[in-house]
């Protein structure tokens, strides 16, 4: 424990506070007071003086209500001659975190080197990402996320993203991102996309604009100072070593203070805790499918879904699940409004393949099957008219944007699924989004994809004409 938890501790004891009050007063997670109080953590030093006037405050407020000040200063000797309270308890706490940051500063064992030259930083960014990273590791970036997208400086993501299994915390600037919502959430769409390995958890980072840290467990960290631009201007490397650890202790503690967006998720813990359940009973939906179609399927495919997912071993649960979701979806099927949002490369992938991802079962359709799935889309749409197909023309994309992720929406909840983690064993199987701007940016960012030109709509009418003009060459093409 440092001077400073010592002295903190002591506060808190003689006044009789509670860590939880100190801990609201001062704007802070009381368990990032209790690591001051207990461990070698300090407060940052630029937030230092701030949060000691504040403690000051509320100590002296305390020791004047109870009438204890002739007992404070038997209990805390020293103190100089014509000194209030408020003046002892300063005194105090300043001097005990002198003593800390001055101990930490002399007993670290980490090189640290203040880099101001371009091609040195871009150099140490490399090195942290190359060779300081282990796999299944966790790295904390109190930078926004936006920034480091938008910054020809920081090509380091491209390092972290690799292969490897990678957990990822950064903060994104929830002010910046609703300036231009819709490029915005198509930068992150496009980051998931192009690193589906990747596990990637989002904060609000408003307010950490100015801290500028960049972290990984037991490997290293850097702080960053930056133009308006976004671009470098100076790089602080601190290499394996405590003042690497106790940096990385205050970048994780800084954002898990912030309210979380978006993070990985399992099948397990989305059924546990009803977020699936939850998301099926709405009335509206909209779904984007950039891999096969798992939606509309006929009920006699519900057991050999089943089959499939109990290849390895019989489970009940999974039984269980899949019976539930084809009822659940064939009530939703009927008489809710869904938008089906799907690519002209992955409706033709999945008519000759007949690959699908079913809930988090691999499946592949056979032709027959293939012809009952599209007499069943027939017979839904023709039942529901608030059923639309909208396909988009993906040659008309970019070549370097291919989209991985499914998206499924409704008024309430967001999450995306990543198909290339259940054909891989790479990567999130999920994410789920916490954040209703998220949320209602990605609804948004469908709706206006509406006025493309390489969008058609179809709809119930629109598919019985398709079915007229090319029926016939589809239903001889799966038969052959």
């Amino acid at each position: 424990m440092t001077d400073y938890g010592i002295m903190l501790r002591r506060f808190i004891d003689f006044t009789g506070s509670k860590l939880y009050a100190v801990a609201d007063e001062i704007g802070y997670d009381v368990s990032y007071v209790s690591k001051w109080c207990n461990k070698d953590l300090l407060p940052a030093p630029k937030t230092a003086a701030t949060v000691n006037k504040i403690l000051v405050c509320f100590f002296a407020t305390s020791i004047r209500q109870d009438g204890r000040e002739n007992e404070f200063f038997t209990a805390f000797p020293g103190c100089e001659s014509g000194h209030t309270v408020e003046q002892h308890i300063c005194t105090l706490l300043t001097k005990a975190y002198e003593a800390s940051a001055h101990t930490k500063t002399t007993s670290a064992s980490s090189k640290i080197e203040l880099l101001t030259h371009r091609n040195q930083m871009l150099s140490s960014l490399q090195e942290f990402a190359r060779h300081r990273l282990t796999a299944g590791g966790e790295v904390f970036c109190s930078i926004d996320l936006l920034t480091l997208l938008k910054s020809r400086d920081f090509t380091v993501l491209d390092q972290l993203a690799g292969d490897m299994e990678l957990h990822f915390h950064a903060a994104l600037n929830m002010e910046r991102f609703q300036k231009d919502p819709m490029k915005n959430l198509g930068l992150l769409y496009g980051f998931l996309t192009r690193y589906p390995t990747f596990y990637l958890t989002l904060y609000d980072g408003s307010g950490l604009e100015g801290e500028g840290m960049i972290a990984a467990k037991n490997g290293g960290a850097l702080m960053a100072a930056l133009s308006p631009k976004g671009e470098l201007d100076a790089l602080l490397v601190l290499e394996p070593g405590e003042n690497a650890n106790q940096l990385y202790k205050t970048v994780m503690a800084r954002l898990k203070e912030c309210p979380l967006l978006l993070s990985p998720a399992t099948p397990e813990s989305m059924n546990n805790n009803g977020y699936r359940t939850d998301f099926y009973s709405r009335d509206q939906y909209k779904f984007f499918s950039p891999y096969g179609f798992e939606f509309l399927l006929p009920e006699s495919i519900c057991s050999k879904l089943i089959q499939a997912g109990e290849a390895d071993a019989p489970n009940p649960a999974l039984s269980k699940f899949i019976r539930r979701l084809f009822i659940t979806w064939e009530e939703v099927f009927e008489k809710s409004h869904i938008d089906f949002y799907l690519l002209k490369s992955s409706v033709l992938r999945y008519l000759e393949s007949g690959d699908l991802l079913f809930a988090d079962i691999m499946y592949q359709m056979s032709p027959s099957e293939r012809l009952e799935h599209l007499e069943n889309v027939k017979k839904q749409v023709m039942h529901n008219p608030e059923i639309r197909f909208i396909v988009l023309d993906d040659d008309t994309f970019s070549p370097s944007f291919a989209p991985t992720f499914s998206v499924y929406i409704n008024p309430q909840k967001l999450f995306l699924k990543n198909p290339a983690a259940y054909q891989t064993k790479k990567g999130p199987l999920f994410y789920t989004v916490q954040n209703e701007t998220l949320l209602q940016a990605a609804s948004q960012y469908l709706d206006s994809t509406l006025s493309h030109s390489s969008c058609k709509v179809y709809d119930s009418k629109s598919l019985e004409e398709l079915e007229n003009r090319y029926g016939g060459m589809l239903y001889r093409m799966l038969t052959l």
